[in-house]
């Protein structure tokens, strides 16, 4: 049976446009699995242990305590993944630094940034010897870096020179504010990683060229309440923050009380772990 030509049209203009769409479609959905960005806080305690995933690159954090550099080289085997093209480690205190050898000794590791000062911190030495025996030199950063994460832009800012810093210095318990600030922009999307900078860091940091608001941000040293926080807050003004803690050490209720006041969605390590995905234009945070 002959169908009528102008049934035959409307099937042909029909088809065409399910093709169209299905081309668009395929386009779509390939331009966002070229931008997306993945954070995953880990839940370790009191202890900083966050993975960046993009569809470029693969970053790492800090890497907590001793035993979680297992938990990151883990969750990086369940990925599919066997190289952290940049590792980042803020100071030297046992919850930032604790994990790094572990990791180190267990994945391929590209590119490694560092504070500008020594520690006599047993968990640091055992970092430079897991990254010597892989022929990894790190940068101890005395200047901001600026580079790419695939599609991400990464700064990275060290404390201003200090007196106890630098090659050879050993600073002991002043390692928090010489926390290295990390700001991921990814799109539209910025996210701020302060270490476990205090009130003299997060002031220097503000004053400083990198200020600007962001979508997320990563409380720094573990919620603990500086006066310091309330202008950081005012400055940055998250929609999102996260605080890696634990049910034994958890944020100080006053930290809690200021993110409210500044309409701050708060999530906390003690919980669970932390993700975030980006688009490039929206953010979207759970647990």
């Amino acid at each position: 049976m002959q169908m009528h030509p102008w049934k035959a049209r409307l099937y042909a203009v029909l088809l065409l446009a399910a093709l169209c769409g299905a081309v668009l479609l395929g386009h779509l959905l390939q331009s966002g699995a070229e931008v997306g960005l993945q954070v995953t806080l880990l839940k370790a305690g009191k202890a900083d242990a966050i993975l960046l995933e993009t569809q470029g690159g693969v970053m790492v954090l800090d890497t907590g305590e001793a035993d979680d550099g297992e938990k990151l080289a883990g969750l990086l085997r369940a990925r599919g993944i066997g190289r952290v093209d940049l590792l980042v480690v803020t100071h030297f205190d046992k919850d930032h630094v604790g994990g790094a050898a572990a990791l180190a000794a267990q994945v391929e590791i590209g590119r490694v940034l560092l504070p500008n000062y020594e520690s006599s911190r047993p968990e640091y030495l055992a970092l430079l010897e897991a990254l010597a025996q892989k022929g990894v030199a790190p940068e101890r950063l005395a200047s901001p870096v600026s580079l790419a994460l695939g599609d991400a832009q990464l700064l990275v800012e060290p404390a201003a020179s200090q007196p106890g810093c630098g090659p050879g210095a050993l600073p002991a318990k002043e390692d928090n504010d010489l926390s290295l600030v990390v700001t991921v922009t990814h799109g539209q999307n910025r996210l701020l990683f302060m270490g476990d900078a205090e009130g003299g860091r997060i002031r220097e940091w503000l004053a400083g060229p990198g200020c600007a608001p962001c979508a997320f941000l990563k409380v720094p040293h573990h919620g603990r309440y500086d006066p310091a926080l309330e202008d950081l807050l005012a400055a940055a003004t998250p929609q999102y923050a996260a605080i890696c803690c634990s049910g034994k050490n958890p944020a100080d209720p006053k930290t809690l009380a200021l993110l409210r006041q500044y309409g701050v969605e708060a999530f906390e390590t003690k919980d669970g772990d932390i993700t975030l995905t980006s688009d490039g234009r929206a953010l979207q945070v759970s647990q």
